[in-house]
């Protein structure tokens, strides 16, 4: 690992070297390539002319001097910039003099060709990804399939920083002494989850439902709940600390719950059941396991598998089902028995909940301490490891630990310096299973297990090429956030992983892998800021329609989307607009779609004036971009710019302040926002901010769609009921404002029309992808020699007709993936 460093640094070093030699005007006598008609005398006139009036050393607009820039070896990377910008037609600034088409495109090819040869030759020495520690996800995960326990450790670690949008970002993820011992906590802890303290009691618990209310002591039998023969009826949802649920189970582990049910007074539509976790004083919308549909009026057996830990339960309620304050406020029984109710309810005829099913001995187990038994030195005793040959065993099981938590094969020394651990400690006259957990804990804190090292090969002539096992688990914590599985690093031992059939072959295998699950939770839930859904509380007084059902099925819509999209191979410029979405009856009732009914997400086709389809429309997106009060055209602004076009404004100068819209309606949003515009710092970037933020404005903070602002005072006569929820009574504000014109003159109404004139550009929707998934996928951030392999990614894309699933085969096969 020293070594590693240490290359590290001297390749730094080398890069640093040549960047001073390059061909930069002022610079040493590196060889140009050769491009007719350009020279450094005539870039250098070109800059004269062009653009020293405004970026000299006296001047230096935006801090930025061209003149002493061109003869400092470390400024290169500010360069870039300044080639995007000539590139763009954005520099000169309109009213200054321009070149001639045709000059521009040569002196910023001229300067594209010596940007490329710096960060090139940086990379062909030092590699684009520095050595990267695993984040808290991969860390924590790694750790749950590599000893088979679903332990918890995140709550153990400082937090990650992002970069780029990512939080697996080599550059940034430092080393702390606070993270050395908190590792060695959340090793510790993980370790001891793996021995069973005793042999597993299998249980098969099934409740009537007259037993499930016998046990849940509920007091609402005769209000809400009512029960016929052996059947519970339940009208409402209960609460939180009194749940209609299963037995409780007796040790962790990984169970199956069935209930047999069914819906009445549904007018023959099915009721959503949620099926959720917790302990026998409650839960709540977070710890939601799934969603099912009880039809009606016919029993039904629906079925949930789910890790529980000691002393849960399982509840099941119906949850389009009013609460029970709900259900008395309204007097929807109406003072009648409750037999004679005819709204809706869940009948459960019962409950049942098996397991633990995980095998004994669990995986974990096994990795640790492959056959050798367990046994208690006398009746009700724990059970512990026992070793007829302690040392040898220890070398027997380290060495067939080891290459599967540093995910390749491991040297005699290196096994050797772990073996002495345990050895050490059994001198010591620690006890065999505790000798070894200190090994282990040690293995688990090591840089070879924190870090992916990625050692190099020669291929195809090139010496910066990843090896088949650094391959193997670039690959499987980008599409699964975990270390290779046997497979992997099989293909891996006999050099063909990187075999391009090969290669295809196990990214379709991983893809349909249930474990692909994470690459939509990590990778959309931070392109597309899913991680934030529970950062802001929708105002209960002014959102009062906001409850836990519509909050889970937000972001189930978006994964589900950008599964189908994966999946299927459907084309990358559904994300920013699309005939279909996925949908249940709440969300559905939501957006004022007619004819969904259920809890179940499924594929729905869109009516045409429904103004929804592709993610800007998601109502998960527009309540992370929102602050649960009010919107603002500027963070939506922000977030299309970043995230769908891949082109993120520059932060805001130091001396203006964000915008606080007037609440009592005296100013519009609008019309704060052109005070910025008249600002010559805030107008550049609020021409392409302003836009796409009112393109969005008709969508409230929950992503409901809206004609007006919901005004915060009082007044009778501007009371109006919403559409979508009859009964809701809002006061009615200010007109939303909708529309504008885009940065290059695009007119545009409404977000329908704002989402043709991005289709109008789909190379640009796709480089936007490439990027983000080449930044997750390697961590590292987009440098300008990975420009030219993005721009042959896009090329495939456009000619694959931009499927998305055939992205990610290119991604994974580019030389940027490939290589260290």
């Amino acid at each position: 690992m020293v070594n590693l460093v240490q290359k590290r640094m001297q390749g730094l070093f080398v890069a640093a070297s040549l960047v001073f030699i390059i061909a930069f005007p002022g610079h040493g006598q590196a060889a140009e390539p050769a491009v007719t008609g350009q020279s450094r005398t005539e870039f250098n006139g070109f800059l004269k002319k062009y653009c020293l009036s405004c970026h000299d050393d006296a001047t230096a607009t935006a801090k930025l001097s061209l003149e002493s820039l061109s003869s400092k070896d470390e400024d290169s990377a500010r360069w870039i910039p300044v080639y995007d910008k000539l590139q763009l037609s954005q520099m000169p600034p309109k009213g200054e003099p321009q070149p001639a088409p045709a000059e521009r495109q040569r002196m910023a090819e001229w300067l594209r060709q010596r940007l490329h040869a710096v960060s090139f030759a940086k990379q062909q020495l030092d590699g684009r990804v520095v050595l990267r520690r695993l984040n808290i996800t991969e860390y924590e995960t790694t750790l749950r399939d590599l000893l088979g326990q679903q332990v918890s450790v995140r709550d153990l670690l400082p937090e990650d920083t992002v970069a780029a949008g990512f939080d697996n970002v080599s550059e940034v993820l430092d080393v702390s002494s606070v993270h050395l011992l908190r590792y060695q906590d959340a090793a510790e802890k993980a370790l001891k989850t793996v021995i069973p303290r005793q042999v597993p009691t299998k249980i098969k618990t099934r409740l009537t439902g007259q037993e499930v209310l016998a046990k849940s002591k509920n007091a609402m039998l005769g209000v809400s709940l009512r029960v016929a023969g052996d059947n519970l009826f339940v009208h409402a949802i209960p609460y939180g600390h009194i749940p209609i649920g299963t037995a409780t189970v007796p040790q962790p582990g990984r169970y199956m719950v069935r209930a047999s049910v069914f819906a009445v007074g549904t007018e023959g539509q099915p009721l959503p059941v949620r099926f959720s976790a917790g302990k026998p004083w409650g839960r709540d919308g977070n710890s939601v396991l799934a969603v099912r549909d009880a039809p009606a009026d016919k029993p039904t057996v629906i079925e949930q598998e789910c890790d529980l830990g000691n002393n849960d339960l399982v509840d099941v309620v119906g949850w389009s089902l009013p609460t029970e304050r709900q259900f008395a406020d309204r007097k929807l029984s109406q003072g009648k028995p409750l037999e004679q109710y005819t709204g809706p309810g869940l009948a459960i005829e019962w409950l049942e909940i098996e397991g633990p099913l995980d095998p004994f001995p669990a995986v974990g187990y096994l990795n640790l301490f492959g056959d050798l038994p367990q046994k208690s030195r006398y009746k009700g005793d724990w059970l512990r490891v026992e070793s007829a040959d302690p040392r040898a065993d220890a070398k027997r099981l380290m060495q067939s630990f080891l290459p599967l938590a540093f995910r390749r094969p491991v040297s005699a020394e290196l096994q050797d310096y772990y073996v002495q651990i345990v050895l050490a400690a059994l001198d010591k006259k620690l006890s065999f299973e505790d000798a070894m957990l200190l090994g282990y804990r040690a293995a688990l804190c090591s840089p070879h297990f924190l870090f992916l090292t990625e050692p190099l090969v020669s291929r195809q002539g090139k010496a910066v090429a990843l090896d088949d096992y650094a391959v193997a688990a670039r690959l499987s914590y980008f599409l699964w956030s975990t270390l290779p599985d046997r497979e992997l690093l099989q293909l891996a031992a006999k050099g063909e992983l990187t075999q391009p059939v090969v290669l295809r072959a196990q990214v379709e295998r991983l893809l349909k892998d249930p474990r692909s699950r994470r690459f939509t939770e990590n990778f959309v839930g931070q392109w597309l800021g899913l991680r934030q859904i529970n950062d802001t509380t929708p105002d209960p007084q002014a959102y009062a329609e906001f409850d836990d059902f519509l909050f889970w099925s937000m972001p189930n819509e978006t994964q589900r989307f950008f599964e189908e999209i994966l999946q299927h191979d459907r084309s990358l410029t559904d994300f920013t607009h699309s005939d279909w979405t996925f949908l249940n009856e709440r969300l559905a009732k939501h957006y004022g779609i007619p004819g969904v009914f259920g809890g179940e997400m499924r594929f729905t086709k869109l009516p045409p004036d429904c103004h929804r389809g592709g993610v800007l429309t998601h109502a998960s997106i527009l309540k992370v971009t929102a602050d649960g009060t009010k919107t603002s055209p500027v963070l939506r602004g922000k977030w299309v710019l970043d995230r769908i076009l891949g082109q993120p404004p520059s932060p805001p100068p130091a001396n203006v302040s964000a915008i606080e819209p007037d609440i009592r309606g005296a100013t519009t949003v609008r019309q704060q926002l052109d005070k910025h515009r008249n600002i010559e710092s805030c107008a550049a970037c609020h021409r392409h901010i302003d836009p796409p933020g009112f393109a969005l404005e008709s969508f409230d903070v929950i992503g409901g769609w809206r004609d007006f602002y919901r005004g915060t005072v009082y007044k009778r006569e501007a009371v109006v009921k919403l559409a979508n929820y009859p009964g809701r009574e809002v006061v009615r504000g200010l007109d939303v404002e909708q529309g504008g014109v885009t940065a290059d003159g695009h007119e545009f109404r409404d977000i329908d029309q704002y989402k043709q004139i991005l289709l109008q550009d789909p190379d640009q929707l796709a480089r936007n992808l490439v990027e983000k998934l080449l930044i997750y996928g390697t961590g590292a951030e987009i440098q300008f020699a990975d420009r030219e392999v993005v721009e042959q990614l896009v090329a495939k894309s456009r000619a694959n007709k931009y499927g998305f699933r055939s992205l990610v085969h290119d991604i994974v096969q580019s030389r940027i993936f490939l290589n260290k």
